[in-house]
């Protein structure tokens, strides 16, 4: 139990030892200097050694070009870093167990503050300063002292009182505290700063303090053995390690938990967080935990009956803990595996190393273990067989163990005592060490039941707080659900409501979008740039059906299209050119000819009624389209009526009336609708114009052509690629009628070839 109980005290010094000291440093070597106090304190002493010797240390004439925590210069190092770093050494030699070092590097920066009047960092100086005198030393009354200044200088300054910062230093003080009360068996006490120190938490900003609060109040509840309690604190601690990946404190979470396993005799459970802790402090190299983490598996070994494994873990943590020169705990365990060696009756082995105990019990002035070890000793004489000697030492060890008050040396010593009086056949002071040890269990376990009871109190209290609790969180509860239905309500309809709102502006926004669209596109798409008027850019595209189907609110003409009437009808077709169009940019200027050509564009716009049509077909050429019910309606009439309709425009503004007329009707083919296309009617208007492009060259004026199909034309005759061709062959063949404004002979072009001196 006195094995458990010091890797107990261990533990809360090493987690006290960490406790609240993520802060930020402004240089990175610093940084990960801090970070590997945790798992290598060497390599962190030694990189902080590094920086203080490669910087020099700013003078205040510097402190105008670097700040006093900002080191732009990379060859000085500021003040406050400079305290910085000697922190984290002292710190680091805190955890080497090398005291007067750590003691010389904490006062060389609580001198360093002082003389550059930081006052927050003289109080944490001081209080790592304190955390020294503790941990290292178990000096509690400097320690207490140091730690009244610091609340004291708090409680005098107004401005640290503002500062967030001041609540961790609070924070680490009480904590400080109530290690110390609960070390020196002040449980109360303990248990009341525990309680002072959780209301600062909330004010942490660090991501570890409730870990570290949580092992703290568990390692306190093992050390009084509040089981129960401990469990749940350490627990608790545990996995919310786990969760935020803090390997470290999974470690020293780990270690504890096997301790209270080990102390509720839970051997499996206790190997297998002690193995997890082992683990990870070998890999890391920490010699100091993983010398208590040895000793405790060795000691689950030794209560199991398995002597082999518990002397293999022992010599292990012996030989750690003699790289750490720890002669007090060296002590303990050479005690621990003489007592190992006793029980596998290798009495000259065990002599050996109580030897050993007592020359490092003595230099370390340990009289627990020097009593302890007399005790064992007294065992190994009776084990030998000289019964009075070891009566005579037995009885010296308990005289020793009575006057510290330790009651478990008390019991050992008379169990024993009692055991080596009978042996002697003394049964009378056999009967009295028996009824001595009786009285020690007793009062054992009437503090045991005392300890329970008080426990049992504790619990009951908090389990009506927790029913009290849980009828207002129900009552909280039923309201919340109220209110939040109501929440609900509300929201689903105003989310409803503005929904709609937002679909009717979208739908609305988006109508006004197309429409202005369509309109830009009949507008400027549709039209021709100059004159206005609908033109064929789209004739030349084929759009598929589905896209035909579902665009058939258009007219026809927009997919390309020309003959879109019903096939019971039928339709004439004229193709005139104005070349005056061309020559009004050459004899008038750009502008002009811009101005003309759409005041002629609006012009044939306005004289051009339904159901006729009119397209801007290319620069100077246009298709008029008109239905045709009247067969026997002469070419003529519809030649004097272009011809008209263009004189009336360009004779108002002298220019050129000559127009050249190329005219066919639809169908072309009167025996078969739908063998000419749109396409190939548009290339039988314009060999019709071309002809009478050229007819105009030999003859002053306009002159019109008009070609057409005789009604026993076959379809097989114009079913070839190149309809030209085919219409040349028609009309040598007599199946294409040709009639013309002049009487000149029509020369036409063979194999689709163009007139090589186009006017």
């Amino acid at each position: 139990m006195s094995l458990s109980r010091w890797l107990v005290s261990a533990l809360v010094i090493l987690a006290a030892s960490f406790t609240s000291h993520a802060k930020i440093y402004t240089t990175p070597i610093l940084a990960d200097a801090n970070e590997l106090l945790l798992t290598s304190p060497e390599k962190s002493l030694e990189m902080t050694n590094r920086y203080l010797a490669q910087r020099r240390l700013s003078n205040p004439k510097e402190l105008s070009r670097v700040h006093v925590n900002d080191e732009t210069d990379h060859t000085v190092r500021t003040p406050l870093n400079t305290i910085n770093a000697l922190q984290i050494k002292a710190r680091a030699y805190s955890l080497l167990n090398q005291p007067e070092q750590a003691i010389r590097a904490v006062r060389e920066a609580e001198r360093l503050a002082q003389d550059n009047t930081l006052a927050f960092t003289i109080l944490e100086t001081r209080l790592i300063h304190a955390q020294i005198f503790w941990e290292n030393l178990k000096n509690s009354a400097t320690a207490l002292r140091m730690l009244d200044k610091i609340d004291q200088d708090i409680a005098k300054s107004e401005a640290l009182q503002l500062t967030k910062q001041v609540k961790v230093l609070q924070y680490q003080s009480v904590m400080l505290r109530a290690e110390i009360a609960s070390s020196l068996e002040n449980e109360g006490d303990a248990e009341k700063l525990f309680t002072q120190a959780k209301r600062y938490l909330p004010s942490l900003e660090e991501s570890g303090a409730m870990i570290e609060y949580q092992l703290a109040l568990g390692q306190h509840y093992l050390r009084h053995q509040h089981y129960d309690l401990a469990l749940d604190q350490l627990l608790g601690s545990h996995w919310l390690a786990v969760e935020q990946e803090n390997n470290a404190m999974v470690a020293q979470t780990n270690l504890a938990l096997a301790t209270l396993f080990e102390q509720r005799k839970v051997f499996d459970r206790a190997l297998e967080h002690a193995t997890q802790a082992g683990e990870f402090f070998e890999h890391f190299d920490q010699a100091r935990p993983l010398a208590k983490t040895l000793a405790l598996i060795a000691s689950i070994y030794e209560q199991q009956g398995r002597f082999n494994l518990a002397l293999v873990h022992y010599f292990n943590a012996l030989d750690q803990e003699t790289r750490l020169n720890h002669d007090a705990r060296s002590a303990k365990l050479r005690l621990h595996i003489a007592r190992v060696y006793l029980q596998l009756y290798n009495y000259p082995k065990a002599e050996q190393y109580l030897q050993h105990t007592r020359q490092l019990a003595k230099q370390s002035g340990n009289e627990a273990i020097q009593i302890e070890s007399q005790l064992l000793q007294g065992r190994l004489e009776l084990a030998q067989g000289r019964t009075e000697t070891a009566v005579s030492t037995l009885q010296a060890g308990l005289i020793a163990a009575s006057r510290i008050g330790d009651r478990d040396l008390q019991l050992m010593g008379e169990s024993v005592l009692s055991h080596a009086f009978e042996q002697q056949n003394d049964y009378y002071n056999a009967l009295l060490s028996q009824r001595r040890f009786e009285q020690l269990f007793s009062s054992k376990q009437e503090d045991q039941v005392k300890s329970n009871v008080a426990v049992f109190k504790q619990q009951q209290r908090m389990l009506e707080r927790s029913l009290v609790l849980e009828e207002m969180e129900r009552k909280q509860f039923e309201s919340d659900k109220a209110l939040y239905k109501q929440k609900n309500i509300s929201i689903v309809l105003v989310s409803i409501l503005s929904v709609v709102l937002l679909v009717l502006l979208r739908r609305h926004k988006t109508a006004k979008l197309f429409q202005e669209r369509l309109r830009l596109l009949r507008t400027e798409f549709y039209t021709h740039p100059r004159s206005g008027l609908r033109n064929l850019r789209m004739l030349t595209i084929r759009l598929p059906n589905s896209l035909q189907q579902s665009s058939a609110n258009f007219e026809q003409w927009h997919l390309g299209e020309i003959i879109n009437e019903p096939l019971s009808d039928r339709l004439r077709f004229a193709l005139f050119e104005v070349p005056s169009l061309k020559q009004i940019y050459l004899e008038h200027g750009y502008q002009k000819g811009l101005e003309l050509e759409r005041q002629f564009g609006e012009y044939l716009k306005a004289q051009v009624c339904k159901p006729a049509r009119l397209y801007h077909f290319s620069d100077a050429m246009f298709l008029y389209i008109e239905p045709n019910s009247r067969l026997e309606t002469a070419p003529a009439q519809l030649a004097d009526s272009i011809q008209q309709l263009v004189d009336n425009f360009l004779i108002k503004h002298q220019l050129d009336n000559q127009v050249r007329i190329g005219m066919a009707e639809y169908p072309f083919l009167p025996r078969a609708y739908t063998a000419i296309n749109d396409h190939e009617l548009l290339d039988i208007l314009l060999m019709a114009a071309n002809a009478a492009r050229l007819l105009s060259k030999k003859e002053p004026g306009s002159q019109w052509v008009h070609l057409s199909a005789i009604d026993a034309a076959p379809a097989a005759s114009f079913a070839c690629d190149n309809i030209r061709n085919a219409c040349l062959q028609g009309i040598d063949n007599g199946l294409v009628k040709v009639q013309s404004s002049s009487a000149e002979e029509i020369i036409w072009n063979n194999d689709h070839e163009s007139d090589k001196n186009i006017s």
